[in-house]
């Protein structure tokens, strides 16, 4: 089934997807780097949880709003959507074993917890990264003629949401960092002006300034 009307765009996932590949790939080096150093780990383990947030908002979002619309709607393969749904659950298993031990290690940056938490995002990186490609590859073509705009909307509006109003300009840094000059201008369009306007003026320079106190 298809919806009437124009297609949905549905690329603002796409540079939702790869803030989730970049940000998470870099976290086992980053718990690492914090062995023994509390003033690291209080750093790292705050972005660490904003993250594990970013990721669980996302996750939900599709799980209550989006692949229900799916199984109703679209002539898909079941197993596919099996597929996604073992996914996110496995995921999801690791985001709550981090959950657990991170507020301890934010506090005392005990070197065999970072360790510990550093292989555990390891291991569920391929996951992560063949679930990210498919849902590009196979379920967003699908998306884009299935759900109506509005219903897209509320998609976006769950995950935004979910953003604390005081991290909502360094969360849109993250988004558009590795967008280009194209994907940029069109995803800011989307952004409320009084939205682009303080992340022109303020917002960019606070992320940049975050982004080099985390990376090192």
């Amino acid at each position: 089934m298809s919806t009437s009307g124009p297609r949905v765009d549905t690329h603002e996932m796409v540079l939702i997807h790869r803030v989730l590949r970049r940000e998470f790939g870099q976290l086992p080096r980053l718990f690492r780097s914090a062995a023994d150093d509390r003033a690291r780990s209080k750093v790292i383990g705050a972005h660490a949880r904003e993250m594990l947030d970013f990721l669980h908002t996302h996750h939900t979002g599709e799980d209550e709003l989006l692949f229900p619309l799916l199984r109703d709607r679209a002539a898909l393969d079941p197993e596919l959507m099996d597929r996604m749904d073992a996914q996110h659950m496995q995921v999801d298993d690791a985001v709550r074993a981090l959950e657990a031990e991170l507020p301890a290690w934010t506090t005392n940056a005990d070197a065999d917890t970072g360790e510990r938490m550093a292989t555990r995002v390891e291991a569920t990186m391929p996951t992560l990264i063949a679930h990210l490609a498919e849902e590009e590859q196979k379920l967003l073509p699908i998306v884009s003629v299935t759900v109506t705009q509005s219903e897209w909307d509320a998609l976006a509006k769950h995950g935004m949401s979910a953003i604390p109003l005081t991290r909502r300009l360094i969360i849109l840094g993250h988004i558009t960092e590795e967008a280009s000059d194209a994907e940029r201008r069109k995803f800011m369009q989307v952004v409320p002006a009084p939205a682009r306007l303080a992340y022109k003026v303020i917002g960019h320079r606070r992320f940049a300034r975050e982004t080099i106190a985390i990376r090192g």
